[in-house]
């Protein structure tokens, strides 16, 4: 089965719903999931960085298996750093969200062209 491009793995409809696509983004919601679940990055996922917050989650996945060994370590090190620098970088990132082109724009009444 193949799935188009743009529609995600739930569809057209659901993709949208799931990552509320086209509505724009809360700097609050955007620092409680940081807070929550930094180490995994659903405030990146939450934010349209799809592929850092896959990597993020990965990274503390692995070191989570790894920790016994002491190799996780480095891992938790690393996103431990990458979520810290998202603290800063949040307000931009919902910035730049905020005035993507496909990001929900207020509403206007229609103008009349004047002839």
């Amino acid at each position: 089965m193949a799935v188009q491009k743009g529609t995600g793995l739930f569809g057209p409809v659901l993709g949208r719903l799931a990552l509320g696509e086209g509505r724009p983004r809360s700097m609050g919601l955007a620092y409680l999931l940081w807070f929550g679940c930094g180490l995994f990055g659903l405030h990146r996922l939450y934010l349209g960085h799809r592929v850092s917050a896959a990597a993020m989650a990965a990274i503390t996945l692995v070191s989570l298996a790894l920790a016994q060994s002491g190799l996780g370590l480095l891992g938790f090190a690393a996103t431990g750093a990458w979520a810290l620098a998202d603290l800063l970088l949040i307000p931009e990132m919902v910035r730049d969200c905020n005035e993507a082109p496909g990001a929900a724009a207020p509403k206007q009444a229609p103008t009349a062209a004047v002839a």
